[in-house]
């Protein structure tokens, strides 16, 4: 029992029954062209293949986009390689009986009343209107949709990456619209190839017929002993009924091949969307109403039809206004409706729970900077922002809501980081911002309004746009309100990378590097570092503004130094010493030159011996008189690097930089600290000053 239950699961593996029901129906196919078939079967065949040409067609049209019927090409050369079947098996019955069943006679006799020249007639229009219109239309679509689909792969795949990367998505949601994407290219391609077989069995239809005329007026006159005009009725109105029976199928077919083709990717079928898209629009019915009754009117044109259309496009154009009316009316009382019980919904109040990643908070004066309607400028900036950071930092800054904040003082701007103010600003629309104190500029006889610069809290002036050509004459640097608060914005996102940057983002990031170098994806995730500490250590990265696009080298470090230590901060040192050349680029000059201070080699001995290593991680317990004499001397060389424009660097040794950097980092936190072994040979390194205890 066993061994047959085992069998049996066996077959039904290898022979499913939509499987056996294809197979066995394109051998039945097949055999329809060898196996004379008697004329009530060809009825039957002949209505089955009406009936099959149209389900596709009503398939076609409640398609809400192409892709669902991914197998009409394969459908469609079926159904073509059936209908030519059934035109050979008629033929043969045509020419041995002179009779092709009940079907072809009826479509001989009922649908062109008999007359064998109007049935040539009508099938030759049903032809030319399948293979000229509907048929070499769908074909030129389909080249196009194929070409246009393969060529907007890249900037679609770019788009799942981007979304990916954001957190917007999941990685099996991007590999299912990555799947998708390959779906369309794939349907479209093998949809621009199979209009080839409707084309071809339009021109076989046309020389089937032809065929079977000539053959029958042969076969009647030399074989049946009629006359010729007699073969000539009789077989031609047979062939004609077998012919137009073809072409209507055909036409059929070929009809549900253009709307598959030409379906947009809406949400609807094709009812929907027509009667959503034209019967919307009340006045173009009422228009058409005029101009019919219009005609109506003109000597000469008949009445009747024209004022009966004009009347009747009247009564749909006020009927859809009733429509529009009661369902802006029902809107109206819907929205009283939603204020009033949307607290009531526990859902309701859940969703507001969310924070945004990041946030801009603006006072009324500076509503038109951030406001679409008004074509705020702000924004556009914010989203170039967005990817010039996430260019450098190597991840993806996810998207900024702004909004304004009535709570706040008229000129002011707050930044926040999930709900919490992390910087706050001030701007005055229709001025400059100048980096002098108002004093300086009086002197140049320029007035403005004080301020400080949200960065380094330095005084600064907002001088009025009248005084531009002033400050253009007195050679002093000024920047507009909007690249004053873009310049705030970006330096507040450099600052606390660290803290946007989420275990979701390194997650995107990693499923990145899989596609180009799986396999230290499997040895260091998560044997050897879990997703928690890579991605602790890429926050270490780039709070210190590392760029860690170059993420394959970086996990390949960590991959050489876990089995010694999972120590995230000695990790960090591992992996920025694999990065030197990128780092010491960031701070090179032109001519490959890194202006530092350094620290005094007894200090350095002194502070490496004040290390102290607790539960809660390592740090420098240093005697507050000696960090504070640190502190004041890093002030002053501060000011040269100021005076220089340089970035300040401080040089010291790989063991102490780490702790030295979080020593600082409050007082100073837009310095770098680089050891000696991330300084690349190809760098100059000028010192022009020393941090000492004397």
């Amino acid at each position: 029992m066993a061994m047959l239950k085992f069998d049996m699961e066996i077959i039904k593996k290898m022979f499913s029954v939509a499987d056996f029901a294809v197979a066995s129906m394109l051998i039945g196919i097949i055999a329809l062209i060898i196996v004379p078939l008697p004329t009530f079967l060809l009825d039957i065949l002949f209505t089955l293949s009406i009936a099959f040409s149209l389900v596709i067609l009503l398939v076609a049209m409640y398609l809400k986009e192409p892709i669902e019927f991914a197998a009409f090409p394969s459908v469609l050369l079926i159904i073509t390689l059936f209908r030519l079947a059934l035109n050979i098996a008629a033929s043969r019955l045509i020419l041995l009986n002179a009779d092709a069943g009940q079907v072809v006679a009826a479509f001989g006799n009922f649908v062109v009343g008999g007359n064998y020249i109007v049935g040539v007639i009508v099938f030759a229009i049903i032809t030319i209107i399948q293979f000229v219109v509907i048929t070499k239309g769908s074909e030129r679509v389909a080249e196009v949709a194929a070409r246009f689909t393969l060529d907007a792969m890249p900037g679609k795949q770019m788009s799942i990456d981007a979304d990916l990367n954001a957190g917007l998505i999941d990685a099996t949601e991007a590999r299912g619209r990555r799947r998708k994407i390959e779906q369309e290219a794939t349907f479209f391609g093998s949809m621009d190839g199979s209009n080839k077989f409707v084309r071809g069995d339009s021109i076989a239809g046309i020389i089937i017929v032809i065929v079977n005329i000539l053959a029958g007026i042969l076969i009647g006159w030399l074989q049946r002993e009629m006359d010729v005009m007699t073969a000539l009725s009789t077989y031609t109105q047979l062939t004609v009924g077998s012919g137009i029976l073809a072409a209507l199928t055909a036409l059929l077919v070929s009809v549900a091949t253009g709307l598959v083709i030409t379906k947009s990717a809406s949400e609807m079928s094709l009812g929907n969307d027509v009667a959503k898209q034209i019967f919307t629009q009340p006045r173009a019915f009422a228009f058409v109403a005029i101009i019919l009754t219009l005609f109506a009117m003109i000597p000469g044109l008949p009445t009747a039809p024209f004022l009966m259309m004009g009347i009747i496009s009247g009564v749909v154009a006020v009927v859809l206004v009733q429509s529009q009316t009661k369902k802006e009316e029902a809107h109206v009382m819907g929205e009283e409706v939603t204020n009033k019980d949307v607290l009531k919904k526990p859902e309701s109040i859940l969703g507001t729970l969310g924070l945004d990643p990041l946030s801009l908070k603006a006072g009324r004066n500076l509503i038109p900077l951030i406001d679409p309607s008004q074509k705020g400028p702000l924004l556009e900036r914010i989203t170039l922002i967005r990817y010039q950071i996430g260019q450098r930092l190597g991840f993806v800054i996810p998207g900024v809501r702004v909004m304004d904040d009535l709570s706040l003082p008229p000129n002011q701007y707050v930044i926040e980081i999930r709900g919490s103010r992390v910087s706050t600003g001030e701007a005055y629309p229709g001025h400059h911002k100048v980096g002098l104190p108002l004093a300086s500029l009086k002197v140049q006889k320029i007035s403005g309004v004080e301020s400080k610069d949200p960065i380094s809290g330095d005084a600064v002036t907002w001088v009025p746009d009248e005084f531009l050509a002033d400050l253009q004459k007195a050679e002093i640097v000024s920047v507009d309100v909007i690249e004053a608060m873009a310049q705030h914005f970006s330096e507040v996102i450099k600052r606390y990378a660290d803290e946007i940057m989420t275990r979701q983002n390194v997650q995107s990031l990693i499923e990145l590097v899989k596609n180009t170098n799986a396999a230290i994806v499997r040895e260091l995730i998560p044997d050897l570092l879990s997703l928690g500490q890579v991605h602790k250590v890429l926050q270490l990265l780039v709070r210190e503004r590392v760029s860690i696009r170059d993420l394959s080298t970086i996990l390949e470090r960590l991959a050489d130094y876990a089995h010694l230590s999972r120590d995230v901060n000695v990790l960090t040192e591992y992996v920025r010493q694999s990065l030197a050349r990128q780092i010491c680029e960031s701070y090179s000059d032109k001519e490959g030159v890194i202006t530092v201070i350094t620290i005094d080699p007894s200090l350095e001995e002194t502070l490496t011996g004040t290390i102290h290593q607790s539960e809660y991680g390592s740090f420098l317990a240093v005697d507050p008189g000696m960090g504070e004499k640190i502190l004041l001397q890093l002030q002053r060389h501060m000011r040269n690097f100021k005076n220089m424009k340089l970035n300040p660097v401080v040089l010291s040794s790989p063991r102490l930089r780490s702790h030295f950097k979080r020593f600082i980092e409050r007082s100073f936190p837009d310095v770098a600290v680089l050891s000696y072994n991330e300084v690349v040979p190809q760098v100059k390194v000028q010192s022009i000053g020393m941090v000492s205890l004397t």
